[in-house]
Parts: C-alpha cells; structure tokens; sequence
C-alpha cells in the first residue's frame, strides 16, 4: 500500500522514535496523583469533585493515562493508504457485532415497533392502513408490547394515517419479509459502515491526509452513528444520503453522478420531514456548482421527484403538502434555539460531546474550513440542524444520546479532518486517545443491554453517568437541559467556558510550542476537568443535592 505524502511540518511535529522514559511516565504521575489526592480526606472534602475519582471513572483515568504513556513511549506510527473494502469490512463487522448483541436480548424501543409495523403493513397488504396490523397485534414479533398507536392528521377519507416517513418502512419492508429485524437491522449496520467508508473518502478529498481521512472513518464507529447502527431508526440512512449527494455535488460529477445525486437528495423528505431543508440545501449548491448538463440532469430529477412526493400528499390528504401529515404547521414547532443547541452539545443525556468528546475537534476544525470558504458544508450543516432547533423534542425522545445530530456527523467528521490535516500540534495530539475512548464508550454502553444503557428519558436520572457514579454521582456535573432549571443553565455554562478555552489554547498551540506541550500529556485536562468540577461545585450547583449515586434505572418503558 501507498504512503502518503505527509506535510513537511506535521512531519517535523511528530514524536522521536525514542522518548525520554519521564516524558512517557508523566501521564500516569498525573493520574496517579488525582487518584491518590481523591482518597486524601481533606482534600476530598475541600474539593468535593475529587469524589468522582474513587468509583469507576477513576479506573477509566487510569486506563486512559496507560493508553497515553504507551503512545507516547513507542515510535510514530506512519498511517498507509487502506483499501476501502477493507475498511468497509473492519467498520461492518464492528457495528454488526455490536448491534446483534445488543438487539437480540433487548426488544425496540421509542419509534422503533412504528417503523417496523409500517413495513410489516408496507409487505403483507401493501398500504400504510395500520388498523387491522394493530387488531392482530403484529408488534408481538418483537415486542411484548402493547404498542400505542402513532397516528398523524387523518387521511383525506377520514382513515388514521401513520404519523411516521414512509421512507424508511419502504427499504425495511423485503428485509423484514426475509429475515424479520434481525435482518433489518444487519442492513442498517452496513449502511453505517458504508457512512464510515463515505465519510473517509470525502475526507481525503478535501484534505489528502490518510491519517485524517482514517479519523474521519473512525467517527462511525463511536456515538452517536454507532449507536444508531443497529436502532430501527431514520437517522443513518439519512446520514449516508446526505454524505453522498453532498461528495458529489461537491466533486463536479458527470450528468449520471449529478442525477444521482438528485435522487438522493429527494429521498431525505421521505426518510424524514426534518430533512427536507437539507434537500434544498443540497439543490442550491448543485446549482451553484453544477453547471451544463450535470446541472440539467440534476434539476430534472429533482423536479420529477419533488413533483411526486407532492402527488403523494395530495393523494393521502388532499392537500399537495408536507405539513398536511400535521395538520398544518405543528405545534411542537416551538422550542428554545438556544437552548436546543446547548443542549445537543452539551446535555447529560442526549448531547454529543459528553458521549463522544472526539468532536472537539471538529469546533477547533470549523475555523479553518470557514477561513477556506467552505459556504457550502456550512450550508448543509445549517439546514440539517435549524430544524431541530425549533422543536419542542429537540432530544427526540426515548433513545440514545445525540439522535438528531447523526445526519450532521459527515460534515463534523469533515471539520474534524480539516483540523487533523493542518498540523498535529494542539488538540490535534488527543485526536487517537478520544477516538478509542468514544469505542470503549460503545461497547460498555452496550454489553449489558438490560441496563438500557443507552435509553434516555427525557430530564430523568441518566443511567450510563449513574453506572459511573460511585459515592458521588458524576451527573451532577453536566447539564441537563430539556426542562433546565438556573442550576442546570450554570453548569452549561461553565462547560461552554471550558470549551472556548481549550479552543483558545489549540490556536495558540498551532503557533507557540510552549502552549503546544501542554497537549502533550494529561496535566492539562486533568487540571481542566478538575477545574470545571470546582465552579460547578461553588458556583453552578446552587441547589442542594443528594451526592449518594442513583442506583441505574432498569425499568423499560
């Protein structure tokens, strides 16, 4: 396999073969004093966030300070071209094996038994007419239920329609015909492993790193995509169209990839309403980019398209809109931008980064691709993600953290890749370490199905920080935002500060290499973390609460 070419001064960046055996130890001296100065009761009563340190999250510091001193102790490791099919492959048989595992001892959950019956509908009589699939109670195929029926605005004629996308019930429906949701849901982990394919390429296009296009694959396998694998949901198929069409586009295609493009732009609408604004997202850069024949293929088919998924509604409800399956604009369509955003950044239970804190990397990447004038990524990004912020449910329910934000992950991993090719200094040198704890992340979240692990319900106790919790539940420190209190508002806060520091410090580290060493080890994450514990602790968490951990919640709703 081809070397790549390597930038002369990411080259002049990398570790020496030989490492200094103090240099390499530092990171266990650092986490061997936290975890020491964590049983020193003074100290622990003085800072009260040191209790987190003596349940399980001081065994991952320890881990995590081992995996360090290794990497910083052996030689560089120079990234080779890898053939895609065997990335395919290495992707696929992670999420397979991690989604069987899982769906085969937990029944669905949230949205999951709608999506199936609608293809159980969509297969035996042809028609979306759930009411005599919910009279033989066809859900019992995967869950004891009883399931509560999800219907939208009735039809023109008066029958209950599904309130869910078509879309998705319509690729399901021949898999499930042959191998029920086992089958579904191996299907759905290809489709996230070809997302990791997809999201490689595209990453090496923009940038010509292997090693950044190799993290960029790296980001299917750690939440939320992997998450959302081997779930019954719309969001990785989404993910993958979106990815696609947007390379395409982006690559200047002949009239068939432009046509091929169109079509998967206008499958988003019938995978989810919510998509519908990155469909249009996506039109406006192939006009832009596409030009002559490529750009008549695309608007031709996109027409034809969009014309038909019109049609379609007309024909349901009489009306040729997409807000006819409300009932007009919805009245969940209501919520706090704001608090939104926050909130699938940084909530406890649905947020992205304290699930995945790999995607720091790509706020510090957003910079240089806004410096490259890439309008067209932050474009797509924007029209995937407004949509959401307006909706009372921005958390999305019963279900895994950080579900609506898995569409926008290929133009996070992008950003993320972009800030990986310009140097390896900063927060670029975590880039590995964050990587494989966001892998870790899925399989603990995973291995134990009947502790639902991954189920969040709503501003409830999460259960994954409870089964991290010791004497001191770690979840008092991070927000929880779907019904946040001025308590829950400060924490965010103070995270929202941390954030913009170390940003602050990757830009400065690109430049000084004082500032730059301090990346080098975990003195300054360490003394982050801790510090962040501290004014949450005298400032943020104003309310008194109960510091015994909660006992993780089992129950399945």
């Amino acid at each position: 396999m081809a070397l790549p070419s390597v930038n002369p001064a990411a080259r002049a960046e990398m570790p020496s073969p030989r490492v200094p055996l103090a240099r390499a130890g530092a990171p266990l001296a650092w986490a061997a004093g936290a975890l020491a100065l964590s049983h020193v009761s003074p100290a622990a009563r003085a800072l009260p966030v040191l209790h987190v340190l003596r349940g399980p999250l001081g065994g991952v510091l320890a881990a995590v300070a081992l995996v360090v001193a290794v990497a910083a102790w052996l030689p560089p490791i120079h990234v080779s071209r890898a053939r895609s099919g065997v990335l395919l492959a290495v992707a696929w048989t992670f999420l397979l094996a991690v989604g069987l595992s899982y769906t085969m001892r937990l029944r669905v959950s949230g949205d999951e038994p709608h999506y199936l019956l609608m293809a159980q509908s969509l297969w035996r009589e042809h028609d979306l007419d759930l009411r005599d699939n919910m009279a033989r109670e066809d859900w019992r195929e995967y869950t004891p239920g009883p399931i509560t029926p999800h219907y939208a605005a009735p039809r023109a004629d008066g029958r209950p329609f599904p309130a869910h996308s078509p879309g998705l019930p319509l690729l399901l429906a021949p898999l499930y015909a042959l191998g029920g949701r086992t089958l579904c849901v191996a299907l759905l982990t290809l489709m996230a492993a070809a997302l990791a394919a997809e999201m490689r390429a595209a990453a090496w296009r923009l940038t010509g790193d292997e090693e950044a296009a190799l993290l960029a694959w790296s980001l299917a396998l750690v939440p939320p995509i992997a998450f959302y694998a081997f779930e019954v949901y719309t969001e990785v198929p989404s993910a993958l169209a979106l990815a696609v069409a947007l390379r395409l586009v982006m690559a200047a295609p002949g009239p068939a990839g432009a046509a091929a493009a169109a079509l998967l732009a206008s499958a988003l609408p019938w995978l989810h309403m919510k998509m519908m604004p990155a469909a249009v997202a996506l039109g406006i850069v192939a006009l832009a980019r596409l030009r002559g024949r490529p750009r008549l293929a695309f608007v031709a088919v996109a027409a034809a398209m969009a014309a038909g998924f019109l049609l379609y509604y007309r024909a349901v409800f009489g009306v040729p809109s997409p807000l006819a399956v409300y009932g007009g604009l919805p009245r969940d369509a209501s919520g706090s931008p704001p608090r939104a955003l926050v909130g699938l950044a940084l909530d406890r239970s649905f947020g992205l980064l304290p699930y995945a804190p790999v995607f720091v990397l790509a706020l510090a990447g957003v910079a240089a691709r806004a410096r490259a004038r890439a309008w067209a990524y932050a474009l797509v990004a924007l029209a995937v993600i407004a949509p959401v912020l307006t909706w009372r449910m921005w958390w999305g329910g019963q279900c895994p953290p950080a579900r609506f934000l898995v569409p926008l992950v290929p133009v996070l991993a992008l950003a993320a890749a972009t800030r990986v090719a310009a140097d390896r200094r900063g927060l670029a040198r975590w880039r590995w370490v964050l990587a494989v704890l966001g892998v870790a992340t899925v399989v603990a979240m995973t291995i134990r199905p009947g502790a639902l692990l991954l189920l969040n319900r709503g501003d409830r106790p999460t259960r994954w920080w409870a089964a991290l919790s010791g004497e001191w539940p770690v979840g008092r420190y991070l927000p929880s935002l779907v019904a946040p209190s001025s308590d829950e508002w400060r924490v965010a806060f103070v995270w929202l500060g941390a954030l913009a520091i170390l940003v602050v410090l990757d830009a400065l580290a690109r430049r000084r290499d004082r500032v730059d060493r301090l990346f080098c080890g975990l003195g300054l994450p360490i003394v982050l973390l801790l510090a962040v514990g501290i004014a949450i602790d005298t400032w943020a968490r104003r309310t008194p609460e109960n510091t015994t951990a909660v006992t993780p919640d089992t129950t399945p709703e």
